[in-house]
């Protein structure tokens, strides 16, 4: 599967109901603001690696350190306590960080066909987060932005 066509299928599955919230420019000013002061803190190796099985390219994108921005400043502490509930989950059936590659993406598969809510959340940021950094915003051929383009402007 190609990488454009895992994002937008992905976008289609987990993020539709999150998106009707806000406009898209709204939407891309939002991520673009939070990617561009993203503190300097450790991220939770759980999510940077369950991001990076999630969308390849990931960690280029910083949205480990993302996720964990938008969980403490933009979500109520019930909607960031289930997303962690779920992420310690992962670790139920031992550790998944100690995984190999192919055992972690077989765990996030199983949790994606059960449709479990938090995992949903985390596909959503992902994918929200690395479509607002630059980093994919230049592999999907999005950056630079264009300028504002005012064709009534007085002269």
């Amino acid at each position: 599967m190609e990488r454009r066509e895992l994002i937008r299928w992905l976008v289609a599955t987990a993020g539709v109901q999150s998106i009707k919230a806000l406009a898209p420019e709204d939407l891309l000013a939002l991520g673009r603001d939070v990617h561009r002061h993203l503190p300097a803190r450790r991220v939770n190796p759980t999510i940077a690696i369950a991001a990076e099985r999630i969308l390849p390219g990931a960690t280029d994108a910083n949205v480990g350190a993302f996720i964990d921005k938008m969980l403490t400043d933009w979500h109520t502490p019930e909607e960031r306590e289930r997303l962690l509930t779920g992420l310690r989950e992962l670790d139920s059936h031992g550790n998944f960080l100690d995984k190999s590659e192919v055992d972690q993406i077989a765990i996030l598969t199983a949790l994606d066909e059960s449709n479990a809510d938090w995992f949903a959340r985390l596909k959503y940021l992902t994918i929200y987060g690395y479509c607002t950094s630059e980093v994919g915003m230049r592999e999907l051929k999005l950056w630079p932005l264009p300028w504002r383009y005012d064709g009534c402007a007085p002269v």
